[in-house]
């Protein structure tokens, strides 16, 4: 009996601390309000989480992580598949991890935390990046080199990496926008699966036509490229 309740006094922190730490981000969020919203001794959150930082890093990576292990961005059956298709599997999962109701955005505040966390990073920022976000970025990068070619710079990868990603959190950060603007509801499955399209095609078209002009200054310049191409294959798989 004592276990059961102990278990739904550390939920109840956690629930309550996503509301506002969302609402006031990292430093203006107390422990004070935190418990009270909770219904909890101050104290508890000593006990649990060993104080605000440790609760703060308990809500964020247990929201992050649950929502990566439901929508991977990649797929066992995806193996051997073509860059194209691995690429708006990739989409497909930021999208719904980003605008799906069992996502970031489908609990209380914790879509703005996310939000916040990005604006203002607290602590907790670097341990994210090396544990859920450099990874993934490591996939999206083989991908984009794969579509790019070989005489793809390290720069130039990254960058079409990062105009990938914006796309995806484009629809997340500016949604009060976005609703506003379209007739679209957002968190509907249907319109995340033919987001997940759109940005696909896009990007794959950009891409595409970036490669054509890294193989026609190969053809103008052969010697420009070197082993560009090579390192920068080396150094994205790592």
């Amino acid at each position: 009996m004592t276990v059961d309740v102990a278990k739904s006094s550390r939920e109840k922190i956690i629930d309550a601390a996503a509301e506002v730490f969302g609402r006031r981000g990292y430093k203006a969020a107390t422990v004070r309000e935190i418990c009270k919203k909770a219904d909890v001794n101050v104290a508890a959150v000593n006990y649990y989480f060993q104080g605000k930082e440790g609760l703060y890093r308990e809500v964020t990576r247990d929201m992050i992580a649950k929502t990566f292990e439901r929508y991977p961005v990649t797929l066992k059956t995806e193996a051997g598949a073509p860059p194209e298709q691995r690429l708006q599997t990739f989409i497909r999962a930021v999208l719904f991890r980003l605008l799906a109701p069992d996502g970031l955005s489908g609990y209380p505040g914790k879509g703005q935390l996310v939000a916040r966390e990005l604006a203002d990073p607290s602590p907790i920022l670097d341990g994210i990046v090396e544990d859920f976000i450099r990874p993934t970025a490591a996939t999206l990068g083989g991908i984009v080199l794969e579509l790019l070619g070989p005489s793809a710079t390290e720069k130039e990868v990254m960058k079409c990496q990062v105009s990938v990603i914006g796309q995806c959190f484009h629809y997340a950060l500016a949604r009060p926008i976005l609703t506003r603007l379209t007739p679209f509801e957002f968190s509907n499955q249907e319109i995340i699966e033919e987001l997940a399209r759109h940005v696909a095609r896009f990007s794959l078209a950009g891409i595409a036509g970036i490669r054509k002009q890294l193989e026609a200054r190969i053809t103008k310049n052969p010697e420009s490229s070197g082993n560009r191409g090579n390192r920068s294959s080396k150094k994205t798989r790592e």
